[in-house]
């Protein structure tokens, strides 16, 4: 949350290499196989779009990690413009999302990973259209992920590690609606106070609508949200 690539990439793969590949196939231990994911999600925050290509596939038997997978590459094909493959890796996850056996995958018995899979669908599906243009169809799909994740049973860390709404306001911001996006990042630092991701929006949006006193306010604050970050936002 607050753009230190470097740490959070060191901390997804040490939490990753901390996970059993043997236990995490053991009933009451699925939790394991969303730590081992958590590469995928950190790379697909900070953008690492050739390293999640480079990223080999996780073993068949392992749906959830598998589903994962299939979305960190359909989010960086998408950003290189590779739209039809992106979809094909769509169609594969909206296929895995129908497998019976993630309800029996679950993080500590809180949520399902059938859950964070509904989740990562529509935000794919809604990268996808905003890369074609198709805003009001991208937006459609953003709030069907807002919703979903904002029906997660609470857990902390918070189990879906890529808050919809930061993609939600970006794409309103790209459609000309910044009185939305302005709303979607206000109700995201209330979730997550401070965060220099909605910070950064939310000043974006400000300006949008011309309240460029207020946006030059919210910058100071993301400057010192941004303070130790190694991640540039653009």
């Amino acid at each position: 949350m607050a753009g230190q690539q470097a740490v959070a990439l060191d901390a997804a793969r040490h939490t990753a290499h901390l996970a059993d590949p043997e236990l995490m196939r053991q009933p009451g231990y699925g939790t394991l196989q969303h730590y081992a994911t958590m590469p995928l999600y950190t790379l697909v925050k900070f953008e690492q779009w050739a390293a999640i290509l480079a990223e080999p596939a996780p073993e068949a038997d392992l749906t959830y990690p598998t589903g994962v997978w299939h979305f960190a590459r359909g989010m960086a094909l998408t950003a290189e413009g590779k739209i039809e493959p992106a979809r094909r890796e769509l169609d594969q996850l909206q296929t895995l999302v129908q497998s019976p056996t993630l309800e029996g995958v679950t993080i500590w018995d809180i949520n399902t990973t059938a859950n964070l899979l509904q989740i990562a669908t529509e935000v794919l599906a809604g990268e996808i259209a905003a890369k074609q243009g198709a805003y009001d169809q991208a937006i459609t799909h953003l709030r069907s992920g807002v919703a979903l994740e904002d029906a997660l049973n609470y857990d902390e860390p918070a189990p879906w590690a890529l808050p919809v709404r930061h993609t939600l306001g970006r794409v309103l911001l790209a459609a000309g609606r910044p009185v939305e996006a302005e709303h979607a990042y206000r109700e995201n630092l209330a979730i997550y106070p401070e965060n220099g991701w909605s910070l950064y929006g939310l000043a974006q949006s400000l300006e949008a609508q011309g309240k460029l006193a207020a946006a030059e306010a919210v910058q100071t604050r993301f400057a010192e949200a941004w303070a130790q970050a190694d991640f540039e936002l653009d």
